[in-house]
């Protein structure tokens, strides 16, 4: 397997998460984890009134709101993600099992991360070890969000010594979302990727052909600059080729 390249410029590792700055672009499907229903639209009061709420399933859902006002672009602040977390730390000391918390806990240290870039580096281990819990506790969630999420994290991110780049991981990852939701296009585009990113352009293709036939696939995906180049590696195959 091909490893990660390390980047010139550290610069690189600022930009590896969509962000509310520089957004992803990638539509937000709403997700029911058990009565809290991830990426579904709010507002900044919403969220505040449910973190500050004592029932841990309204400390989740804030935590959800507040995720979905930061991918959305309606809060654009690295503070806000810091102090999205604070509530939600504290529901998982007492919950440490939560695979939604640690989900959640995770993707808000990446915005934070993605905001703040001068402390991003030191965040990536932050964002992996509660990404892994969640993987570990509900590999599910999310259609296989927290197994997708560290197959973008091992994908994007520099390689060793800088961070924790890997692309042996980015596969193993992106194929255990695909496991859990062999039928989510995102989980299919993320695994084709990552192969084209390691040399293996025809099995990418195979993967990309299957993903045009998943739930949530669209042509405004191929205007996401994250696979924009696996469209054009690809033009011309069919579906399920």
């Amino acid at each position: 397997m091909k490893t990660l390249r390390i980047p010139v410029l550290l610069v690189v590792l600022l930009v590896m998460l969509c962000g509310c700055s520089a957004t992803s672009g990638l539509p937000l499907y709403e997700y029911d984890a058990d009565g809290v229903i991830l990426w579904k639209s709010c507002s900044p009061a919403q969220a505040e009134v449910l973190s500050g709420s004592v029932k841990d399933k309204d400390i989740l859902q804030g935590a959800a709101c507040s995720s979905w006002l930061l991918e959305s672009g309606v809060v654009c602040s690295a503070d806000y993600a810091k102090s999205s977390q604070v509530r939600l730390k504290k529901f998982l000391d007492k919950n440490p099992q939560s695979g939604l918390g640690h989900y959640l806990l995770a993707y808000l240290i990446a915005k934070e991360a993605q905001l703040a870039p001068m402390k991003g580096i030191d965040l990536v281990p932050l964002m992996e070890q509660e990404a892994l819990k969640a993987s570990r506790f509900s590999p599910e969630l999310d259609r296989g969000g927290p197994d997708r999420f560290l197959g973008e994290l091992y994908l994007k991110a520099p390689s060793a010594p800088i961070s924790i780049g890997d692309m042996d991981k980015s596969l193993e990852h992106y194929e255990k979302a695909v496991e859990v939701a062999s039928d989510f296009a995102l989980n299919r585009l993320g695994l084709a990727s990552a192969l084209l990113e390691d040399d293996e352009t025809e099995e990418a293709c195979v993967q990309y052909g299957k993903a045009q036939s998943a739930d949530g696939f669209s042509d405004k995906l191929l205007k996401v600059d994250f696979y924009k180049k696996l469209a054009k590696a690809c033009a011309g195959k069919r579906a399920g080729e």
